[in-house]
């Protein structure tokens, strides 16, 4: 007689039971707010979570609100006034710092998208849902494009409902901008609007993503298929051996490394090497910091930086006169007479004038004259870009 197969089922993810100490709940809050976008709803959920995690009836004897508006307005259909949400933050320990944001600084968040088709966020609660894929639809989703040996491994949380549409990953408002982060880091170049994604894997690199059932925000996700996809992405690592994986967001990090870690170089993953990007809105300086470690983890682990050459720093003036200044070092890599060279300025491909600068008596910098509208496009005052030999021996600045 056959043996009758039993259904799994898993209760829905609630992030109070990882809330165990004030650093939880610091680095819970920082990765909300980071993945929100411009969803106050999800805000007020996070606060609720906190504020469950802390106890909702101390929280309203310390606000003077009651416990039941206090449940009502911190979930995920709740509305709060900003004087609740500051009496919250306040009763909870907390402050809210502002900081500038920087567009280059941003990797795409699925809650940041609602596309028809695709429900919004569900009431949090205890509710149970099926089998592996949440909702068990089997609906459409991106494949995964694995990476060559040793290439870099790109990890989401799941996909956004644009991207599906598209057919190519990271199409929201957000993901785009995640393209043009990674052509400045030097990760990817020439690629076409719209199917960035080939131009990586044409370059030996891959993208998948921790759960593959798509949702229009991530607390739609139950915990078993957060915790299953955890596993897999594991054996994924096992499988294509990839020289780092590289996560764009804090909690598929978390997941899958076991422990909350923060923007940097983090533990390995199945024997390779991994690293989280900043969130979309870190501190400029925060970023540039991430994005400086990122560079010297690929010049070392996968060897796409040869040397840290770098231009001078950008000045005002440079952009007004729509130039870039080379040293010594740089101009090493030039011809050595003035001429037009083929460059490719963060992803965008020119060809400028170039003038060595070679006097008599001394040497001055090299400059390349790139034009004033390209450069106040894709540079900024106070910027120095990292010079390499790219495909084709091509000059990249990036």
């Amino acid at each position: 007689m056959a043996r009758k197969r039993t259904k799994e089922i898993f209760s829905r993810f609630d992030a109070v039971d990882y809330l165990t100490s004030d650093e939880d709940m610091v680095a819970y809050l920082e990765a909300c707010w980071e993945e929100a976008g411009d969803d106050p709803a999800f805000i007020a959920a996070t606060l609720g979570d906190i504020a469950r995690a802390r106890g909702m009836m101390q929280l309203a004897n310390e606000t003077g609100l009651t416990r039941e508006g206090l449940y009502k307005a911190l979930s995920a259909e709740g509305n709060p006034s900003l004087g609740v949400v500051l009496k919250v933050v306040r009763a909870l320990g907390l402050k809210l710092k502002p900081e500038i944001a920087d567009a280059h600084r941003v990797a795409e968040t699925a809650a940041a998208y609602m596309v028809p088709g695709f429900p919004r966020a569900r009431p949090r609660g205890r509710s149970k849902v099926g089998r592996r894929g949440g909702d068990g639809s089997g609906g459409p989703t991106l494949p995964d494009r694995p990476p060559q040996p040793g290439g870099v491994l790109l990890v989401g949380l799941n996909p956004a409902p644009p991207s599906v549409v598209a057919g190519h990953y990271y199409q929201g408002q957000l993901g785009r901008r995640l393209w043009k982060r990674l052509v400045h880091v030097g990760l990817l170049t020439d690629p076409v609007p719209g199917s960035e994604d080939d131009a990586f894997v044409a370059s030996g690199h891959g993208l998948t993503d921790l759960v593959k059932r798509p949702t229009s925000s991530a607390r739609e996700l139950g915990r078993g298929e957060l915790q299953l996809g955890a596993e897999e992405l594991r054996a994924k690592v096992r499988d294509w051996r990839p020289g780092l994986v590289l996560f764009v967001f804090r909690q598929a990090a978390n997941l899958a490394l076991g422990s909350l870690i923060s923007a940097g170089k983090g533990p390995a993953l199945a024997g390779a090497p991994t690293f989280l990007l900043s969130g979309p809105y870190a501190a400029r300086d925060e970023a540039d910091r991430v994005n400086e470690e990122l560079r010297d983890v690929l010049s070392v682990k996968m060897g796409t930086v040869p040397q840290a050459v770098t231009t001078q720093r950008v000045t005002a003036s440079d952009l007004a006169a729509g130039i870039v200044r080379l040293p010594r070092m740089a101009k090493a890599l030039l011809p050595d007479r003035k001429s037009n060279v083929p460059i490719t300025l963060r992803g965008k491909r020119l060809t400028v004038s170039y003038d060595p600068k070679r006097g008599r008596d001394r040497e001055r910098s090299a400059v390349l004259r790139i034009g004033e509208a390209h450069l106040r496009f894709l540079v900024k005052v106070g910027e120095r870009l990292r010079v390499s030999i790219g495909p084709n021996a091509r000059l990249q600045f990036d």
